[in-house]
């Protein structure tokens, strides 16, 4: 599958989509009244950015593929994931500051 520029793009808005739930995330584990033992709210909170991000950015490049009638291969399908690895890789920084900003 081929990783263009505008699938860069719409990765990143994908990405910065999951990172402005970082508030809500902070109000929902803040709001539960149990005790959950979490050691670090911050990876925590990371953890779920990541989850949503991975999970929004697989469904974009599973529709692109069906979209354009590329094949659905074990090897397509981890090229996918990669690209969508790599764009949260290159943000990491950017989305613990966020973090640590709320």
């Amino acid at each position: 599958m081929e990783i263009t520029k505008e699938d860069k793009i719409e990765l990143e808005n994908l990405l910065k989509i999951a990172a402005n739930q970082i508030p809500r995330y902070f109000n929902l584990i803040n709001s539960a009244k149990e005790n959950w033992q979490i050691k670090d709210i911050n990876e925590c909170i990371f953890g779920m950015v990541f989850e949503k991000y991975i999970h929004d950015s697989g469904q974009y490049m599973s529709n692109k593929g069906i979209d354009y009638g590329q094949p659905n291969s074990i090897e397509s399908n981890m090229e996918a994931y990669n690209a969508g690895i790599d764009v949260f890789s290159e943000n990491v920084p950017e989305i613990k500051r966020q973090i640590q900003e709320s």
